[in-house]
């Protein structure tokens, strides 16, 4: 049985900012203790893990990360923090450098502005920025992420500009939590950033690891990207069925944004846990291209893509139905055919 590309433990819901994208909005409560997270590490481990994803809300608000890190570090997994940057500081930089760390910071604007707005805190862009520069001073690998939101679309060429020769994730914002399907932008909208990111920056999908410095993590970009001769090597861009994700209260997901539970750390080991994702039929039936309904069902590019079940069912309120942010179908008789 092959083993889970990652494992992402979101290790408490509180968070010194109020991101308009974020999903995690809720008030954190029966949290794992040091003891509890340790033992899921090792059982990490021992599934074939090879990454362990800590964040949240903001992970530098638990006394213990930093030893949590170390302790990935020292049983030989990869340990990255997704962090917003502001709490990050000099000392724990060169902790996370010499244990072989690397730091994800959300960045979605370099616009003070719209920094503002996004993350409800005043001067957070300087201390994020102060914090990259830091990073980078101390050669810790450091990538940026970017949610795509109708408030920053505007500086995301700004944003990759000024972050020169760093890594760059691109991400879909996903209407719960804290966001708002008023911040979602249209389909149209969506579709000429996504084809702006290919033409200008040659942004690769995200499980083309390796190959660029601009990722897109969005399964409508695979769409776009199967028009020309990359079909054959591309496949469905979704973590479903190929991550784990252990919430703040012990339970599992393998979708952060949909309410699907697969069991309890605190019940049930990961092994446990991995093995029923594998044979789950609400699991094979999301990953099965066949099972969509609508445009998704009838388009070519189903199994490139497949859209996004998280936002069909948050916007929709069905897990199978067209994603409805897709302006594909609508532009078959333009620069599209499918």
């Amino acid at each position: 049985m092959y083993s889970p590309h990652h494992i992402a433990w979101q290790t408490t819901y509180k968070c010194n900012l109020s991101c308009i994208h974020c999903y995690a909005a809720g008030v954190s409560k029966n949290l794992l203790s040091t003891t509890e997270a340790k033992r899921i590490i090792l059982e990490a481990l021992e599934i074939g893990v090879k990454a362990f994803v800590f964040t949240g809300g903001e992970p530098l608000l638990r006394d213990d990360i930093m030893d949590l890190i170390i302790y990935v570090s020292d049983l030989g997994l990869k340990p990255i923090l997704a962090t917003n940057g502001t709490l990050l500081d000099e000392n724990r930089i060169r902790i996370l450098k010499e244990f072989k760390a690397s730091v994800a910071i959300n960045l979605p604007a370099i616009n003070e502005e719209i920094h503002e707005k996004f993350t409800g805190v005043k001067s957070s862009l300087r201390l994020k920025l102060n914090t990259i520069n830091k990073c980078r001073e101390y050669g810790l690998e450091c990538s940026i992420g970017i949610a795509i939101t109708k408030l920053n679309m505007v500086d995301i060429d700004s944003i990759i500009q000024h972050m020169e020769n760093m890594e760059i994730d691109i991400l879909a914002t996903i209407p719960c939590g804290r966001a708002s399907p008023d911040i979602i932008p249209s389909g149209f909208e969506y579709y000429s950033l996504l084809k702006h990111l290919h033409d200008k920056w040659k942004a690769y999908p995200m499980n083309m690891y390796g190959k660029a410095r601009i990722y897109v993590y969005e399964p409508i970009y695979n769409a776009l990207l199967a028009i020309s001769s990359y079909m054959e090597s591309l496949s469905r861009l979704c973590s479903i069925g190929e991550t784990l994700h252990v919430m703040e209260d012990g339970s599992i997901k393998t979708c952060i944004y949909l309410p699907y539970v697969l069991g309890n750390v605190r019940k049930t080991s990961l092994a446990n846990i991995w093995r029923k994702l594998v044979y789950d039929k609400l699991i094979g039936r999301l990953r099965d291209p066949k099972e969509l309904k609508g445009y998704c069902n009838v388009c070519k590019l189903r199994n490139v893509c497949g859209g996004c079940r998280a936002r069909a069912y948050h916007m929709v309120g069905d897990l199978f139905a067209s994603d409805p942010i897709c302006s594909l179908p609508i532009s078959t008789n333009g620069n599209i055919s499918i």
